[in-house]
């Protein structure tokens, strides 16, 4: 992997152009890391020629749609914050959920209206009901829009709030993982990725919040998988 000279000194614009670029370098990985949470069935490779334009045989259609909306979001993405237009808002929020969950939520690009809930083995987790989720959106966007507190833990709090809430029908831990790295890259940080290695940590981690409520475990383990992405890449971390 290339090196990049990062200098905390820098100014903002200059590390904001660092984290795109460092984005687009990882682009591959960032959809195929996106695409392994969610269980979809290719490997490195093959997400890497299917970004390449070519078609790759063994998978239902369906599984390549799907796939195709997980990268055109990733782009959307980097788009936004290139050209200046990522904001930490409900409109950013539902049209970034719309490109991701596409052909998967009921609504897609709509705050779900309806019950929904989490489960695994013998524990459901039920989110809070759909009447407060507008103002609780809201208010967790403006939580991450403070600047008393780092971007880093701004934005592993914010991903783990579109989970615990799960403020739309399907979609929500991709699109908080969306709003959490357009976040970064707005400030200039590297972009975030959950390892398809670390897949089962991740969801043990997850269940263990959904159950107890407490942040601290898998904000510390979203901590280290960022880390892991600046040393890579020989750059100080800033969180």
């Amino acid at each position: 992997m290339g090196l990049i000279r990062y200098n905390i000194m820098d100014n903002k614009q200059n590390n904001i152009k660092k984290a795109v670029f460092v984005a687009k370098k990882m682009f591959a990985q960032l959809v195929y890391d996106f695409q392994s949470l969610e269980g979809m069935p290719f490997s490195f490779p093959e997400v890497q020629t299917f970004i390449q334009g070519i078609t790759i045989g063994g998978h239902k259609i369906s599984d390549q749609k799907k796939l195709e909306q997980q990268q055109l979001a990733w782009q959307k993405l980097i788009d936004m914050v290139e050209q200046k237009q990522f904001q930490l808002s409900v409109d950013t929020a539902c049209e970034l959920e719309y490109i991701v969950a596409k052909d998967e939520a009921l609504e897609p690009g709509v705050i779900r209206n309806g019950a929904v809930s989490v489960t695994s083995g013998d524990f459901t987790y039920h989110p809070p009901d759909f009447p407060e989720l507008p103002v609780l959106l809201k208010q967790c966007l403006d939580n991450a829009g403070r600047k008393t507190i780092s971007p880093c833990k701004r934005g592993y709090k914010l991903a783990l709030d579109f989970a615990w809430n799960q403020f739309y029908w399907d979609g929500n831990k991709r699109t908080g993982n969306l709003m959490m790295n357009g976040l970064f890259m707005g400030n200039g940080i590297l972009p975030c990725s959950v390892p398809a290695v670390k897949l089962k940590e991740y969801n043990t981690l997850l269940m263990d919040f959904y159950k107890y409520g407490n942040f601290k475990m898998i904000m510390n383990f979203l901590q280290a998988c960022h880390r892991q992405i600046y040393m890579d890449w020989q750059m100080d971390f800033p969180g």
